[in-house]
């Protein structure tokens, strides 16, 4: 082989490794931004501090709850079955409000802070593309709440030693953590892409957060009043329900339990020829007293629908990325406003002038 061809393929061999591995502008420039981020996060007391505060309360409602059960004597097999479904439902709940309350909190002063800091010049500059930009300033944002969640789980473990939970409902709850935190913590980076403030872009986090979570259940329950009030047996769309984490959560404990559930409560009619109605302990349908002739219909269990909601907080964090990514992309920017064309010229007056 001559000279001149083997400093050409080693040469394309190495841009070619280059190129797969060690483009800074892809993995490389996700994985900087996230430790250095992660790195700047966790020094100092108050992460730790607040970890431990965290621990603390839930040890103490767990421990005050075996506190209620020690006048009891020696508990049944159902009753520790309750217990334990007890335990799992409350902590559950809990990590559910912790990451709608601070998934906004730790990813709407992301990319604002790098502003007001006057180093978002700097690292705009560097060969990171925008999307690597945004998704290591939200994992960083997000893996400080992830330690925060998942310490939690010796916690609801702790459900185990009474019976009634399967290890794969636990996996089903953190399943909707995960996918509720991406889609909330997607929504506060790109309020910070898009504002220049922290204070302004952690508030609009809040505010567009609480009207997805809360907003479109208080209309849905709005809407099924007025249905209600007007003697109609349907029920407004379901879809409205799945926005909100707390009921996908309360689904997945319906499912661990075998109970009917809120959600497909909401999806059943009113009442009508077939009357939807819970089920007691015995399997048998509650009599609501509503008279005779009335053929009960059973509420199915949980299960069918915080599947459909995790799929949309996956769709809401994919579609907030790409917007907080061309929110500071300085080429790809979405022009709100179609630029305004010069009027063309007109042969006559380009002659004369």
């Amino acid at each position: 082989m001559s000279e001149a061809g083997q400093p050409r393929e080693v040469t394309a061999a190495a841009v070619a490794a280059t190129d797969a591995t060690l483009d800074p502008g892809r993995t490389g420039g996700i994985t900087a931004i996230w430790i250095r981020e992660l790195r700047g996060r966790m020094r100092g007391k108050r992460a730790f501090l607040f970890l431990t505060f965290y621990l603390s309360l839930l040890g103490g409602i767990l421990w005050l709850t075996l506190r209620t059960t020690e006048g009891m004597g020696g508990l049944t097999a159902t009753q520790a079955m309750g217990l334990g479904r007890g335990i799992f439902g409350g902590v559950l709940l809990i990590e559910t409000l912790v990451v709608i309350a601070l998934a906004p909190a730790y990813t709407a002063g992301a990319i604002t802070s790098e502003r007001e800091k006057q180093t978002y010049d700097l690292l705009a500059v560097t060969p990171i593309s925008s999307l690597s930009l945004v998704l290591g300033k939200l994992l960083s944002g997000l893996s400080y709440l992830a330690l925060i969640v998942f310490a939690s789980f010796p916690i609801a473990c702790f459900a185990f030693l009474f019976g009634g939970i399967d290890p794969i409902d636990i996996v089903r709850g953190y399943i909707v953590l995960v996918a509720a935190g991406l889609a909330i913590g997607s929504i506060g980076i790109w309020c910070s892409a898009a504002m220049s403030r922290t204070q302004t872009a952690t508030i609009a986090a809040l505010i567009v957060t609480a009207a997805l979570v809360v907003g479109a259940s208080a209309m849905w329950l709005g809407l099924d009043s007025r249905l209600a009030e007007a003697g109609r047996a349907e029920r407004p769309p379901q879809a409205l329900l799945l926005l909100n984490p707390f009921i996908a959560e309360l689904d997945v404990i319906c499912q661990a339990t075998g109970e009917a559930c809120v959600a497909q409560q909401a999806a059943m009619p009113r009442f009508g020829p077939a009357q939807a109605v819970p089920i007691d302990s015995t399997g048998r349908p509650v009599d609501l007293g509503q008279g005779q002739g009335i053929v009960f219909q059973e509420i199915p269990a949980g299960g069918d629908f915080w599947p459909v909601a995790v799929l949309l907080y996956l769709a809401i964090a994919a579609f907030a990325i790409f917007g907080a990514s061309q929110s500071i992309s300085p080429t790809r920017r979405w022009r709100w406003h179609p630029r305004r064309r010069a009027a063309p010229v007109e042969p006559e007056a380009a002659t004369h002038g």
